[in-house]
């Protein structure tokens, strides 16, 4: 998503130019120009207010050669309380608190689409303004959109935002977000959804497609296969296209993996794999810790696996137990112990209550819109 937005950029960039260095005059002249369009906007005097608090709420954008700006594009730079008071309808839009928004040396919690006046030609300022904003200051911050054109639509899903947006139980069919920040109290990410699109992301994800598992497969060949000679046969025993699956990658290296099927009332953890480079991290720890999350998530009250005999003290740190009466049993040339863990579900648990668009949501993506939600509800068809 980030390299289609800089692509966008670098044809933007032959076309027309973008400066944040705004004078009154200029937004004076270009103010009346986007409210003949657009309707009533901010003030002049917000405007330059909150530029003088945070030059970068302001481009003018022109085309090669213009003797004078032509266009603009606004945003506001939101804290958490700035981001919840937007979700919330809380916010005065036309003229918004300073208290909702950080200066240029902070790092903003959301970047939200305030105005745009580019007509024709100017609408590659947009692509060039977003390229900015993946500077490492702003590159944790989530982006957000209120469209109600099928212009913007199309050009947001173009610079890979997400349509439909989530909150509080509602669902906000006209607010685009491309989700970005790993550390939210408003979007909080679980252990299992993390981000890791690009060559530069670093956590742990659900797989959700043959590439991932192609990365999840390779891993455990090269532990179990490589290493500890399992026959191919034992090693991919027909259980892992009914199973989910986690994989952790580092830097968009395949790195760690976990398989986790699911029964009546527990869900088995298995294939616990670290490739050898990596095992001085913390990474078997989190993939047990994230693969937990997910089974509690999913309602389940017990968990089930087998642990080799010599590595029963990892896994009890965790909580599980040898199962009672458990004999120990082998397979593969190792010798195994069933062990368990019991507690209860998160009251936020998926339930069959919670309603048709949440439970056909991808595996672990239950806490925002997925593409069957954006298609069933969607305003533009």
């Amino acid at each position: 998503m980030e390299n289609q937005a800089a692509s966008g950029a670098a044809r933007a960039a032959r076309l027309i130019e973008v400066r944040n260095a705004v004078t009154s005059e200029a937004i004076e002249a270009l103010l009346p120009k986007a409210e003949k369009i657009m309707g009533p906007l901010a003030k002049a005097e917000t405007i330059k207010r909150l530029t003088k608090t945070n030059p970068d709420t302001i481009w003018l954008a022109a085309r090669r050669g213009a003797l004078a700006p032509e266009g603009f594009v606004t945003v506001l730079l939101l804290n958490e309380d700035g981001y919840e008071a937007l979700l919330d309808d809380e916010m005065d839009l036309a003229d918004p608190d300073d208290r909702y928004l950080v200066r240029q040396s902070e790092t903003p919690a959301a970047i939200y689409s305030w105005a745009s006046y580019t007509p024709g030609i100017l609408a590659n300022a947009i692509p060039l303004v977003v390229d900015h904003f993946s500077s490492p200051r702003y590159a944790s911050a989530d982006m957000i959109a209120n469209v109600t054109t099928e212009r913007g639509r199309r050009a947001m899903l173009r610079l890979g935002f997400d349509e439909g947006l989530e909150w509080r139980g509602t669902f906000k069919p006209n607010l685009f977000i491309k989700r970005r920040a790993t550390k939210s109290r408003l979007f909080p990410r679980r252990r299992y959804d993390q981000a890791v699109d690009s060559a530069a992301d670093t956590g742990i994800t659900v797989v959700h497609g043959i590439d991932q598992l192609f990365r999840v497969a390779a891993v455990r060949s090269a532990v179990y296969i490589g290493e500890q000679s399992c026959p191919y046969d034992e090693e991919f025993d027909g259980n892992d296209f009914a199973a989910t699956h986690l994989l952790y990658s580092v830097k968009g290296e395949p790195a760690g993996c976990m398989r986790i099927r699911f029964f009546g009332d527990f869900a088995k953890m298995e294939r616990l794999a670290v490739r050898k480079e990596f095992r001085r991290s913390t990474i078997a720890f989190e993939l047990v810790r994230a693969s937990v999350e997910l089974c509690r998530d999913k309602g389940f009250r017990k968990l089930y696996g087998h642990a080799r005999e010599d590595y029963l003290p990892f896994w009890q740190r965790f909580g599980f137990k040898v199962k009672h009466n458990g004999a120990p049993f082998g397979f593969s040339g190792h010798t195994f112990v069933e062990m368990v863990d019991e507690s209860d579900p998160p009251d936020t648990a998926i339930s069959i209550d919670d309603g048709p668009y949440k439970l056909i949501r991808p595996e672990g993506q239950w806490s925002y819109p997925g593409i069957l939600d954006r298609s069933g509800r969607n305003p533009w068809l």
